[in-house]
């Protein structure tokens, strides 16, 4: 259940898009708002930068505590030293999850170059937010929806890459805007991104066994709480102490729950291709979904937080 959450997690993906135009149109006009949004953005990025380097701190020292823990390597495996005795169909099945992962990226990255001027869904988002947002976000999921539903056979496999790519499509249209913040942050957001997710994919599987699997309940309450953050982001505007606040929750916040939800997911696609019988059907297209919305929301927080750091 917890790993389709970040399919539902579209707020900040809009936000950011909207935010941006916003600010810049303030920015031109030079009224007094604007200027009183610049100071208190800076305090609330400064906190949130802190928040995030202290979440940086706690999390590699518990990494490294459960490492150092007398007999827990012992007791519980990682996914790393149990892959020398995997069969081989465990192993084909991960490398297939993640090859659709990287595929995933792919194409949202082209649709990102192909659809940046796409003045028709930028209309949209300006003219009607809220019916917009409404409206992709119910796409997004129903597609993703039938496709999870459709067994991984022969006969399905057409269905289920056209949705897949209608998916990977959506987003990429929908992330296209943020593409005229220029290509070098946007390299360097991507550069960031996959940095980030390769080092949580690998602390993943050198972690014992199944030991990120155990915060689901705290994975729910945060994804709730950033969930709700990324909306009101819509409303409340980050030029006054609670939109400032709320922002922060969404975006710094946010990097720190999908970097959660990364050694989450990674684990239980481990566990999945570990438990699923030989002779029952494995869905990798599926079980990338949830690493790749992960994966997203990272970079668009991260391209965030930088477009921001460049304004300044």
């Amino acid at each position: 259940m917890l790993s389709r959450l970040p399919c539902l997690a579209r707020g900040p993906v809009f936000k950011t898009c909207f935010a941006t135009l916003r600010t810049q149109a303030r920015t031109t006009i030079g009224t007094p708002v604007a200027r009183k949004g610049v100071a208190v953005e800076k305090d609330w990025h400064f906190y949130g930068k802190m928040f995030l380097a202290g979440s940086a701190v706690i999390g590699g020292a518990s990494v490294v505590a459960v490492g150092l823990k007398p007999g827990a390597l012992d007791a519980e495996v990682s996914a790393l030293a149990r892959s020398v005795i995997w069969p081989e169909y465990i192993s084909s099945r991960i490398k297939s999850t993640y090859m659709y992962f990287g595929l995933g990226l792919a194409a949202t990255g082209g649709t990102m170059a192909l659809t940046k001027n796409f003045a028709g869904l930028q209309n949209l988002m300006a003219r009607h937010p809220i019916m917009a947002m409404v409206g992709l976000i119910g796409a997004q999921i129903a597609i993703n929806g039938v496709q999870h539903s459709l067994p991984y056979t022969s006969e399905n496999m057409v269905t289920k890459y056209l949705l897949a790519a209608g998916l990977y499509g959506i987003i990429g249209t929908v992330l296209g805007p943020l593409m005229h913040l220029g290509g070098p942050i946007v390299t360097r957001a991507a550069m960031y991104t996959g940095a980030l997710v390769s080092g949580l994919t690998l602390a993943a599987m050198t972690a014992p066994s199944e030991k990120y699997l155990q915060m689901s309940g705290p994975l729910m309450m945060g994804f709730a709480a950033v969930f709700a953050a990324s909306i009101a982001t819509a409303f409340l505007p980050p030029t006054g102490n609670l939109g400032g606040g709320v922002y922060m929750i969404a975006v710094y916040g946010g990097v720190v729950l999908f970097s959660a939800l990364m050694l989450y997911q990674t684990q239980s696609i481990v566990r999945q291709c570990e438990r699923t019988p030989h002779y029952m059907t494995y869905d990798p297209i599926s079980a990338s979904i949830g690493i790749y919305m992960s994966t997203i929301n990272l970079f668009v927080r991260i391209l965030n937080i930088l477009a921001s750091s460049k304004r300044k």
